[in-house]
């Protein structure tokens, strides 16, 4: 069988009704197509094989469609028609209400559209659609899942409750659920539903929650009235009908149950106007006692009712005066006149007739009557202030309007139709209402923004089933103290309020002859409001607009600033609550200084209360502490969080750390707009001089709580003082509504004061009581003695005895930097003492340098590292950092004793008798180590005796006065900053250094010079060889010490031929070379230079390099530090060279 045939057999057998509702891309475009809506009778006439006799013969070779593949309806083709054509009006239907599509302004589509409906929504044309309860059920259960997943619970728990409603109607009612829906057809209709339905959207969630609150709640059933509650509820005794209905007092009527008429008269005497008008115009005309003839005769009770309802028609008239009265006084009605004419002349007695009749001259200049046109509405200036008033709180009137659009959206402005005063021309009170519509707006504005702030916060605060502390904490876009201000301005806002209340109360009053008269004019408001307020909201506005623009970071104004928490902060919480603090000081600080006290009374309350929250926060620091790990588990969970708009942060470093107490809890920095870091940034003006002190105490009184110790502190959060109390003595302007005439005006520093005067008693005591725990429990003096007794060499004897052992290993094949030798000597060293001095094992001694030949050169002792492990929290002042400067002080002392016990060790007149050389020659040799040992002495004498001891001893003095542990950290820090400075060990007196490091090495090379040419004459100098020495000096020796030469003396004649580059200069600021330091590793050899002049050339390179000394040094004495006494007598030391 051909393909083609195939196609056109498969044609054949395929019903119409499929054909029909296909949609495909070529039948949108057909003619054919409509085919589908026409009568089953057109359709059958024609021929199943025409559809593929008319298309080209191309199509053949086209793949065949899916719809030939679909199986045969089950439903037959004349049926399946009728079907169609049935539900063809309600395709339409529903294509035009969703789409505004018709027949009749776009047929095509209108045609397309309908199509797609049938066959989307046609049972019979897609069978696949028809849906039973099951389906219907798994998509209810799907959607209530999706729901959970978008963490929209109320709304599944909503949908899922409904549907299971539904399900029990269905259950109990077995053919229909109404009059239209059928059983059988419920999956039909839930399958439509839930095909038009769209996403839930906020109004949906809404209407979820309040179907879920019915549901929780429901509302009780209203009991049904009946007789016997009626009976019940007020029982009538006696003759209460008296005066009734009415009857004249005292008349009665007797046997009302059985004469009444089957309807109980109204108890009001005005029931209805229109009824009182038809009685008081039947009781007007001249027949009002003769009945209707078409009327039957009434019982003789109601006759009697009529008779003395018309025999008394001024009670009812009475009534009829007061509502005129009272509408006489309706000024806002469109049809309400004044009781003044005002065609009136103009009067210059009478300032009632100058609005009329300037209206009318200008009228009459231009050739019109503007009044015949649009005839003027007037009120009296009294009418017209209660609107103004009623429009300043917000609320509607006839003389200013709200607009959200034009030149100056969400602003006031004055009405269009406001109504004219007799006394004012329509530009002057257009001026006026301008005046007060400025206010209104600025007043309107802020309401505004309170309004946004507190539905932020409410929204936030709902938000709270979040799991982590630190995640809800970081929903709230608004801080505390913006919250604040929020509540005090609307404060302000009510108490404007209430004042504008009282103002109309007491013109109702004096209208009404009751109290004092009361003058009310334009005027009179705005004087009386401005000596009440001043330009209090005025200021509050054009902070906040401040506020705004620098919260955003935006170079615009951002005039509609009550959406700022709806927009990105761009500064970090504790920023903002610094520059809104900042900003109300100064701007109370301003007015004050102005003498507008009003403003500044009003400033100062904002303040106050503003400022309230961050001073909660300080209380909570102070009387809290710091908020620490706890030591004993490490559950951390209950772990209280610094708020981020408080200006102490937590870097989150364990308590144990060294640099917890210096970096763990850190006044918070701000980023301006150049990336760089403020300190004082997020530190409000009045906080600067006590937030080290807060910060201070703060951390002492955690460390103490962390420890289990008492913090003696009797001031917590519970009694912290508000800060509206504390500023009540300071401040002249923070008594609202008292009777204060002061003029003295506060500065900051005022502010500061106050603040600081009263933080500091509390945070003192904290301070001081870490102070005396770790003086008194951590034996700080103790640990500090033995410190200094070891790394600064303050313990001579036992210290000495490790130097010598060590440079006795120095000088041994044996490595000196081995751990154990060093820790096994000082250990043994301790324990030979007779008294206990230090714990060794709080000592551990290591060289972490690298292995440099200690022969050659002293700097092979700078990797030399020892440390001191002092209890916790003694870390905090002693750490690896001050064990690093403690070390390098140890070693430049322990380089300056290695020089001088090389040159100690040579025995010059020991060489005489083993060696040939005549005793000229080991004179040279005497006169360089002569030399070298001054300057060692003299550098030595100065570290010991003018550096250490003197630092030393005015560091304890100073120490001792020290009453926080901050103020322990930074003198100690002083102090070692001090001993690196005077013992040129920092980076300004480097080159200094170097050349005192280059004269040691040479004391170093001198020796093995010495032992190159007399041989190995050294002698053993320690303390063990010379207790079994005697001194003894013989006149001999007496006579030799006179026989010396002088240090800056050449030791061979200079030769007169050199050239005078060759001398050293005194101005240079490098550090001479030497000629060793280039090799310190080579051995000495006299073959290619002889011992003269090698130790003449050693001789100048010492001179150049202690004239260089000299002048540095001379540079440091002439400066203006602390340092410059100790360097000045060093300088003089050293002018002795030259002599």
């Amino acid at each position: 069988m051909q393909p083609s045939d195939s196609r056109n057999s498969t044609s054949a057998r395929r019903p119409p009704s499929s054909m029909s509702t296909r949609p495909s891309s070529s039948a949108s475009t057909r003619p054919s197509s409509s085919a589908s809506l026409r009568p089953s009778s057109s359709a059958s006439v024609r021929p199943s094989s025409s559809a593929s006799s008319v298309r080209p013969s191309s199509g053949s070779s086209r793949p065949m469609s899916r719809a030939t593949q679909r199986p045969t309806s089950k439903m037959p083709n004349r049926s399946a028609t009728k079907q169609t054509l049935r539900l063809l009006p309600f395709y339409q239907d529903l294509v035009a209400q969703i789409t505004s599509l018709t027949a009749e302004t776009d047929p095509e589509n209108f045609r397309v559209s309908v199509e797609f409906v049938s066959k989307n929504l046609d049972p019979t044309a897609r069978p696949a659609l028809s849906s039973d309860m099951d389906t219907i059920r798994k998509q209810i259960g799907g959607y209530v899942q999706k729901s959970r997943i978008l963490s929209d619970d109320t709304f599944a728990d909503a949908l899922e409750h409904a549907y299971k409603r539904l399900e029990v109607r269905m259950s109990q009612l077995s053919n229909k659920l109404d009059e239209t829906i059928n059983a059988s057809r419920f999956a039909s209709h839930m399958q439509l539903l839930l095909l038009l339905s769209a996403p839930p959207k906020k109004s949906s969630l809404g209407f979820a929650d309040e179907y879920m609150e019915h549901v929780r709640n429901p509302t009780p059933p209203t009991p049904g009235l009946n007789w016997k509650d009626i009976l019940a509820e007020e029982p009538f005794e006696g003759q209460h009908w008296q005066g009734a209905y009415g009857l004249p007092p005292g008349s009665t009527v007797e046997h009302w149950e059985s004469e009444s008429e089957g309807s109980t008269p109204s108890l009001s005497a005005l029931d209805d106007l229109d009824d009182l008008d038809d009685t008081i115009s039947s009781l007007s005309s001249d027949d009002r006692l003769a009945s209707p003839p078409s009327s039957p005769p009434l019982p003789p009770p109601a006759i009697e009712r009529r008779d003395a309802a018309r025999a008394a028609p001024e009670a009812n008239l009475s009534h009829r005066d007061i509502v005129d009265a009272l509408q006489a006084r309706q000024y806002w009605r469109d049809e309400w006149k004044m009781d003044v004419s005002t065609e009136r002349p103009l009067n210059v007695e009478d300032v009632s007739t100058f609005g009329p009749a300037f209206k009318r001259a200008l009228g009459d200049n231009r050739g019109l009557r503007v009044d015949s046109i649009v005839r003027e509405r007037y009120i009296h200036e009294h009418d017209a202030v209660r609107e103004i008033l009623m429009g300043l709180q917000g609320r509607r009137n006839l003389m200013i309007s709200w607009t959200n659009i034009g030149d100056e959206p969400y602003s006031f402005i004055p009405a269009t139709d406001a109504p004219a005063v007799l006394h004012l021309t329509r530009s002057a009170l257009t001026s006026i209402l301008k005046s007060f519509a400025h206010t209104a707006t600025v007043i309107e504005q802020l309401r505004k923004f309170v309004s946004a702030i507190f539905t932020t916060s409410l929204h936030g605060r709902s938000q709270s089933v979040t799991p982590s502390v630190r995640l809800v904490r970081n929903q709230y876009r608004n801080t505390r103290t913006l919250e604040a201000f929020a509540e005090s301005v609307d404060c302000q806002l009510r108490r404007f309020d209430s004042w504008c209340a009282d103002r109309e109360e007491h013109m109702c009053k004096a209208q009404a002859g009751i109290g004092p008269p009361l003058v009310v004019s334009f005027l009179s408001l705005e004087v009386a409001a401005r000596n009440e307020f001043s330009d209090t909201f005025v200021v509050v506005r054009e902070l906040l607009l401040q506020i705004s623009q620098i919260a955003t970071r935006s170079s615009d104004v951002l005039r509609e600033f009550w959406t700022l928490p709806d927009l990105p902060q761009r500064i970090s919480p504790s920023s903002l609550t610094a520059t809104l603090l900042d900003s109300l000081l100064l701007k109370v600080i301003e007015y004050a200084s102005m003498g507008d006290t009003v403003t500044a009374r009003n400033l100062m309350s904002v303040f106050s209360d503003t400022a309230e929250p961050l001073w909660r926060m300080i209380g909570k620091w102070v009387g809290d502490g710091m908020p620490v790990h706890d030591l004993s588990g490490p559950d951390d969970s209950q772990l209280p969080i610094i708020d981020d708009e408080f200006f102490v942060e937590d870097n989150e470093l364990p308590l144990l750390d060294p640099d917890f107490w210096s970096d763990g809890f850190v006044l918070r920095d701000a980023q301006n707009g150049q990336g760089e870091g403020d300190v004082t940034a997020a530190v409000p003006l009045f906080l600067r001089h006590g937030a080290a002190h807060i910060l201070s105490a703060g951390k002492a009184v955690g460390l103490l709580r962390a420890l289990g110790l008492d913090t003696v502190f009797e001031r917590s959060c519970t009694n912290w003082p508000p800060f509206r109390s504390l500023l009540a003595d300071g401040n002249p302007y923070d008594r609202v509504g008292g009777s204060t005439t002061s003029s003295i005006s506060m500065s900051i520093d005022d502010f500061s004061r106050i603040v600081y005067d009263e933080l500091i008693p509390s945070c003192k005591v904290a301070k001081e009581r870490l102070t005396d725990v770790l003086v008194d429990d951590c034996h700080l003096w103790q640990h500090l003695t033995a410190m200094e007794d070891l790394l600064l060499m303050r313990r001579g004897d036992a210290v000495s005895n490790l130097i010598d052992v060590i440079f006795t290993r120095m000088d041994s094949p044996q490595p000196w930097t081995d751990f154990h030798f060093l820790n096994n000597a000082f250990r043994d060293i301790v324990e030979q003492g007779r008294t206990p001095w230090v714990d060794p094992s709080l000592v551990r001694i290591s060289h972490r340098g690298k292995d440099k030949n200690i022969g050659r050169t002293v700097r092979a002792i700078e990797g030399l590292l020892i440390e001191y492990a002092v209890p916790f929290p003694l870390t905090y002042i002693f750490g690896s950092r001050t064990m690093q400067v403690y070390s390098s002080i140890f070693v430049f002392v322990l380089q300056i004793r290695r020089a001088k016990n090389a040159l100690e060790r040579i025995l010059v007149r020991g060489a005489l008798g083993n060696m040939p050389h005549s005793g000229d020659d080991l004179k040279v040799f005497y006169a360089m180590r002569s030399k070298l040992s001054w300057f060692v002495n003299a550098l030595l004498n100065f570290v010991s005796t003018n550096v250490l001891h003197t630092q030393i001893t005015a560091f304890h003095t100073a120490f001792r006065g020290v009453k926080s542990l901050d103020d322990m950290i930074l003198l100690h820090t002083e102090h070692l900053g001090k001993l690196e400075g005077r013992c040129l060990l920092q980076p300004n007196t480097s080159a200094l250094h170097r050349a005192v490091i280059s004269i040691l090495d040479m004391c170093l090379h001198f020796s093995d010079c010495f032992v190159a040419f007399a041989g190995d004459t050294t002698h053993d100098i320690s303390r063990q060889s010379l207790l079994h020495m005697r001194r003894h000096r013989s006149k001999r020796q007496r006579r030799q010490r006179k026989n010396v030469i002088g240090f800056s003396q050449s030791l061979v004649p200079a030769d007169p031929d050199s050239s005078s580059e060759s001398e050293p200069d005194d101005d240079s600021t490098e550090v001479p070379e030497t000629s060793f330091s280039l090799n310190v590793t080579a051995t000495i050899d006299f073959a290619e230079e002889s011992f003269h002049e090698r130790l003449d050339k050693m001789s100048g390179e010492l001179d150049a390099l202690v004239r260089f000394i000299r002048r540095g040094v001379e540079s440091l004495a002439g400066g203006t530090t602390e340092a410059a006494p100790a360097f000045g007598i060093f300088a003089f030391a050293l002018e002795d060279w030259d002599r």
